[in-house]
C-alpha cells in the first residue's frame, strides 16, 4: 500500500528518523525481507514516460539479480532472508489495482499518440506493459523460474549465503507482499524458543510499511529504501543501477521513541496507565483515516493540509475522556470523530459557495469569511489540549442565530457531496447509516489485516467516496462480521483488474470477454473513463470512476471457458506455498538453467528446499536554503576553527535533525569506528584491534552518551590463528604484489605457531599491455579541425559547424509559421552550453571543435540525401529556425513527410546510441577498449597457482 505524501510528511517532521546507509556501519540484521514489487517495477520500466524506451527480458531477469545481489551485500543478514513477490490481492486491494492499472493504460496510450502527432519514429519492438507484473501473467511465472535459479545459484556458490534460510514467495502465494512478510513474523513470534531480541530489516518502497512495522510492537526494527528526492522533474528516470543508488535505513525504535513524544503531553491528564505500546495502535489508526488502500480518504482530510496535527490535538483532547478503555473500540471511535466535526466545518467552509449555488447562502459565506473562521476554529482547536472547557472563537460565544446559519450552510455543502459524487436523489438517515456501517466495516477490516492478517477475502468498500466524519455516528451497536471466503485464483484476478488494453496478457480463452460485445460482463471494461481528483493535487491520486465488478458476474462470465486453457496455462493457474531454500554441503547434483545462454546451468548444487504452509523547516532532501550570515571573529586561527565546528554543529542539527542543542560551551574532537581486525601476536595467539577514521570530527558535548551499552555482536571471536584461518577457509590478499587474488588456507599445523599460516593463491595473469600502450596511436580516432572536413566535403566551414549541432525546422512558412512545434534535423554531435562531446565523432579542444573522419562520413551521406537543407541553411546564415515549406515548397513535396524522413534516418544511425560525454573527461577510443579486452579474455584462460607463507 502506497500513501501519498506520507513518507515525506513523517519525514519532515521527525528528521531523525533516516541515516544514509554506509556499509561500514550497517548494524547486525538477523533477517532480511524485499517486498519485491517495487524492485520489479524499477528494473523493467525505470522510465514511464519515453515512449521509445525498450528493453529486453533477459535484461529485466539479471538486473533484478543484480539488485537483489547488492542489497543482501548491504545488509547482511544472518539467519532469514525473505523474498516476497505480490500475489492474489484480497477484494478490497484489487479495485486499486484495477483503478491503477485502467490509468496507466490509458496514460501509455496518450503518450505514445501524442509522440505520433509530433512525427516520431517508434521502436517496432512492443513496449514493456508494467501492467504484465500481476500474478498469473506468462512474465510473471518466467520471473518466478528465475528467481529459483537465482536462490539455488547463490546458494550453492556465495559462502555469503550458506549460513542463511531464504524463503521464496513467489506471485503464486495468495497475499500483498508486505503482508505475507508480516505473517511470517507473526507466526515465527508464536514459535517457542523465538529470540524477542531478533533484529529485523525490511526493504520496500510503500510509505505503509512504517505502520505495517509499527504492528509488530518489534524493538528492533528498521526499514531499508532508496533515497526520495522530492520536487524533481516528473519525467527524470530512476535510477536503476543499485551502485548508483543512496540507500537510508528508517529506524522504527527511534520512531516509537518520537510516538512517545509528540504525545507526551498527555501523560498528565489522563486517569489511567499511559501505555506506549496502546498509543502506537490508535496512531496507526489515525494513520489510515488520512490515507489508505482500501478505503477512500476522509473528505478534505488531506496530509498535505495539515491533517495529521490536528489529528494528533484532537486525540490528545479526547483520550483523558475515554477511561482507559481501547479508543478503538465502536464508542470512543465515534467520540473522536464527532470531535472532528469542526475541522470538518473549518475545512468545508472554503466551499460553501459550490454547495449552496444561492445568493443568500453565498453572502452567508462572504461573511463567515470577514470573520475569519478558520483562524477562529484553528485556535479553539489549540488549546483543548490546554483543559479549558470554553475558549474565545466563533463555535461557542457568536450568538446561535448565525451558528444556526453555519450549520445549515454545511448540511446543505454535505447533501450537495453526496448528490453530486455518489448519485443519490435523497440523503435519508438510512443512506447515511449506510454510509457509516461501510466505513466503519473498512476500518475494522483494515485493523484485522494489519495486525492479524486477512480476515476477509471477498470483502471490498462499495463506493468511490467515504462519508464525512460527522455523519460517522451510532455506530457502537454494530455487529461486525466477516465471511472469510478464498482467495481469487490468478486467471480470475487478471480478468477482475486489468483493462482491455492489457487483454494479450490473459489467455486466448479469456481475452473476448473484455472486448466482444456479447460478453455479459463487458461494461466492466470501458474503453474511456473519467477520473475525480476530489480534493487531491496529483493526477495519479485522482479517483479512477470505473465500476465495480460484481465477483458472482465475473465467476459465471469465466466458467464455459474454463476448460480451453492450454496444459501451462492452468499450470500457472494455481496456489502455491512459500518456498524455504537453504544449504546443504552433502547434496550435490546439477540444476538445468531455463537460459542457459544468459545464467549457465548449475553444475554442483547443494540446496534443499521444502513448501512451507502459509500461515517543517528541516534541509532533508537537497533543497536549497538561504545561505547563512557570514560573520567575521577577530581572534587566533584556532579559535576561528572552534566557531566554525559549534556553527557546523548547531546547523547540522537544526536543520538536518530538527534538533536544538542550545549554547554549546564544550566540543569534543573524536575519530569514528570504522571496523576491527584481528592481529598476530606469539605462540599463534590473535587479539582484536579497533580501527580508526583518519578524519577527526567535532561533537558537541551535550549530545554525547556516557557509559553506553553498546550491542555486541554475537558473532565468534576468535582466540588463535588456527580458529581464525581453519584449513579451506577462502581468504583475498590485501597486500602487494598479488592484491584481490583469491587464496585457500592448507594445512599450518606446522608454523602456526610461529604466527604463519599457508595458502594458495590462484593469481591471474596480469594480460600483457606494453605493446598496447606503445602502439595506441594506430588504434586511435584521428580528429580534423572543421575546416578541413569543409574542403573535403565541399561546403564551408560554417555548414559543418551548423550541421554538427541542432538544427531547427517549424511547421509552414518563415512568413507564415505554423504552431510552434520544432524538430531537430541537426547531427546532434557537440554540445556547446553543456560542454558535451560525443566520442569517436567530436572532440572540443580550448580553441575549436575537431571531427573525426566518422564525421565525414555521415555528413556527406546527409548532403547526398538532403542537399535542400544546406542549401537553405546556407543561404540564410542568420537565422535559428527553419520552416518546410521553405526548404520544401507545398507544391512540389510534403515537408512535414521530409522532416519525417529525415529524424527517422538519424535516430536509426549508429551514432544515435552512442552517448554523449563531458569534454573534460579523457576516453579511451571505442578500437583501444576492444584491443583490452580481448587481452584480458586471453590472460582469463591462464592462471598461476602461488604458495605462500
Amino acid at each position: 500500500m502506497g500513501v501519498p505524501k506520507f513518507y515525506r510528511w513523517i519525514s519532515e517532521r521527525y528528521p531523525c528518523l533516516s541515516e544514509v546507509v554506509k556499509e561500514h556501519q550497517i548494524p547486525e540484521f538477523d533477517n532480511l525481507y524485499l517486498d519485491m514489487n517495487g524492485i520489479i517495477h524499477q528494473c523493467s520500466h525505470p522510465n514511464d514516460e519515453d515512449v521509445h524506451f525498450r528493453i529486453s527480458e533477459e535484461k529485466i531477469f539479471a538486473d533484478i539479480f543484480h539488485y537483489l545481489e547488492v542489497l543482501f551485500r548491504i545488509i547482511k543478514p544472518r539467519k532469514v532472508f525473505f523474498m516476497a513477490v505480490d500475489g492474489v490481492a484480497p477484494r478490497a486491494k484489487m479495485n486499486q489495482q484495477r483503478g491503477r492499472r485502467f490509468r496507466s493504460a490509458k496514460e501509455a496510450e496518450d503518450k505514445i499518440k501524442k509522440a505520433l502527432e509530433k512525427g516520431e519514429v517508434l521502436p517496432s519492438e512492443a513496449r514493456f506493459d508494467s501492467n504484465c507484473i500481476t500474478p498469473g501473467t506468462d512474465f510473471m511465472a518466467r520471473l518466478q523460474e528465475q528467481l529459483k535459479y537465482f536462490v539455488n545459484s547463490k546458494l550453492s556458490t556465495d559462502n555469503a549465503w550458506k549460513g542463511v534460510n531464504v524463503y521464496l514467495s513467489g506471485h503464486e502465494t495468495p497475499g500483498e507482499g508486505e503482508h505475507k512478510i508480516m505473517e511470517f513474523i507473526r507466526r515465527e513470534n508464536s514459535e517457542p524458543g523465538h529470540d524477542p531480541n531478533t533484529r529485523h530489516c525490511l526493504y520496500g518502497l510503500d510509505a505503509d510499511l512504517m505502520m505495517l512495522g509499527l504492528t509488530s510492537h518489534e524493538p528492533h526494527f528498521s526499514l531499508l529504501r532508496e533515497e526520495v528526492r522530492f520536487g524533481g522533474k516528473k519525467n527524470q528516470k530512476r535510477i536503476t543501477a543499485p551502485e548508483e543508488t543512496t540507500f537510508h535505513l528508517l529506524h522504527l525504535s527511534l520512531f516509537r521513541e518520537y510516538i512517545d513524544y509528540e504525545f507526551s503531553e498527555v501523560k498528565n491528564k489522563i486517569s489511567f496507565e499511559y501505555d506506549l505500546e496502546r498509543i502506537i495502535d490508535d496512531w496507526i489508526l489515525m494513520g489510515f483515516l488520512v490515507g489508505n488502500d482500501f478505503i477512500p480518504h476522509l473528505p478534505h482530510l488531506h496530509i498535505n493540509q495539515d491533517a495529521l496535527p490536528l489529528l494528533y490535538r484532537t486525540y490528545i483532547s479526547v483520550l483523558p475522556t475515554l477511561g482507559g478503555e481501547n479508543t478503538h473500540t465502536p464508542e470512543h471511535f465515534n467520540e473522536v470523530f464527532v470531535d472532528l466535526k469542526w475541522f470538518e466545518s473549518k475545512v468545508g467552509n472554503k466551499y460553501l459557495n459550490e454547495a449552496a449555488g444561492l445568493a443568500a447562502e453565498e453572502a452567508h459565506s462572504k461573511d463567515a469569511r470577514r470573520k475569519d473562521p478558520v483562524r477562529h476554529d484553528s485556535l479553539r482547536l489549540t488549546t483543548l489540549d490546554g483543559g479549558k472547557d470554553r475558549v474565545p472563537g466563533r463555535g461557542f460565544e457568536e450568538d446561535g442565530e448565525e451558528e444556526d446559519m453555519f450549520e445549515a450552510e454545511f448540511r446543505q455543502y454535505k447533501r450537495t457531496y453526496y448528490m453530486t459524487k455518489m448519485g443519490v436523489e435523497v440523503v435519508s438517515d438510512e443512506f447515511l447509516a449506510n454510509q457509516a456501517l461501510c466505513y466503519v466495516e473498512g476500518i475494522q477490516w483494515i485493523l484485522h489485516y494489519y495486525y492479524h492478517g486477512v480476515q476477509s477475502w471477498s470483502w471490498y468498500y462499495p463506493h468511490h467516496y467515504a462519508p464525512f466524519l460527522s455523519d460517522v455516528r451510532n455506530i457502537a451497536h454494530l455487529k461486525l462480521t466477516f465471511d472469510m471466503g478464498k482467495p481469487f485464483m490468478p486467471f480470475q484476478q487478471l480478468l477482475g483488474v486489468l483493462p482491455a488494453a492489457s487483454k494479450d496478457l490473459l489467455p486466448q480463452s479469456y481475452r473476448h470477454l473484455m472486448t466482444s460485445e456479447n460478453s455479459s460482463i463487458i461494461e466492466y471494461y470501458p474503453l474511456d473513463f473519467k477520473t475525480d481528483l476530489n480534493g487531491k493535487q496529483q493526477e495519479w491520486e485522482a479517483v479512477v470512476l470505473i465500476p465495480f465488478i460484481d465477483e458472482r458476474c465475473l465467476l459465471a462470465a469465466m466458467e464455459p471457458y474454463n476448460d480451453h486453457m492450454t496444459k501451462a496455462e492452468k499450470a500457472r493457474n494455481r496456489h502455491t506455498e512459500c518456498a524455504v531454500y537453504s544449504y546443504h554441503a552433502e547434496l550435490d547434483y546439477p540444476y538445468t538453467s531455463t537460459l542457459p545462454e544468459l545464467f549457465p546451468s548449475i553444475m554442483h548444487c547443494h540446496v534443499r528446499f521444502f513448501l512451507e504452509e502459509p500461515a517543517g523547516v528541516q534541509k532533508l532532501y537537497d533543497r536549497d536554503s538561504p545561505p547563512p550570515t557570514k560573520v567575521t571573529y577577530l581572534s587566533d586561527r584556532e579559535q576561528k576553527d572552534w566557531v566554525k565546528d559549534v556553527q557546523g554543529i548547531t546547523e547540522h542539527f537544526s536543520k538536518r535533525k530538527g534538533i536544538v542543542v542550545n549554547e554549546t560551551a564544550v566540543v569534543l574532537y573524536a575519530q569514528l569506528l570504522t571496523g576491527r581486525k584481528y592481529v598476530p601476536g606469539q605462540s599463534g595467539q590473535v587479539h582484536l584491534e579497533k580501527q580508526w577514521s583518519k578524519q577527526i570530527m567535532p561533537f558537541a558535548y551535550q549530545t554525547i552518551v556516557k557509559d553506553i551499552k553498546a550491542f555486541d555482536s554475537s558473532s565468534t571471536r576468535f582466540q588463535t590463528l588456527e580458529e581464525l584461518f581453519p584449513p579451506t577457509t577462502t581468504v583475498f590478499m590485501v597486500g602487494n604484489p598479488y592484491y584481490g587474488a583469491m587464496g585457500e588456507v592448507q594445512e599450518s599445523s606446522d608454523v602456526i605457531k610461529e604466527g604463519r599460516v599457508w595458502v594458495v593463491f590462484t593469481v591471474p595473469c596480469e594480460p600483457p599491455m606494453e605493446a598496447l600502450i606503445q602502439n595506441q596511436h594506430k588504434y586511435c580516432v584521428k580528429y580534423s579541425p572543421g575546416y578541413v572536413l569543409a574542403s573535403r566535403l565541399g561546403i564551408t566551414s560554417y555548414l559543418v559547424s551548423r550541421f554538427s549541432g541542432s538544427i531547427f525546422v517549424g511547421r509552414g512558412s518563415k512568413k507564415n509559421p505554423h504552431g510552434e512545434q520544432k524538430a531537430n534535423v541537426g547531427l546532434n554531435l557537440k554540445f556547446n552550453k553543456k560542454n558535451e562531446e560525443v566520442p569517436g565523432y567530436t572532440k572540443r579542444t580550448e580553441k575549436e571543435w575537431l571531427y573525426s573522419d566518422a564525421v565525414e562520413e555521415l555528413m556527406s551521406e546527409y548532403l547526398d540525401r538532403f542537399s535542400e537543407v544546406f542549401d537553405l541553411v546556407s543561404r540564410n546564415s542568420h537565422d535559428d529556425v527553419f520552416y518546410e515549406d521553405d526548404i520544401w515548397p507545398a507544391e512540389y513535396e510534403n515537408g512535414a513527410e521530409k522532416v519525417k524522413e529525415i529524424t527517422s534516418w538519424l535516430k536509426t544511425h549508429p551514432v544515435a546510441d552512442v552517448a554523449r560525454a563531458s569534454c573534460d573527461l579523457q576516453i579511451l577510443d571505442k578500437a583501444i577498449v576492444e584491443r583490452i579486452e580481448e587481452e584480458v579474455v586471453k590472460a582469463k584462460v591462464t592462471r598461476n597457482v602461488i604458495v605462500f607463507e
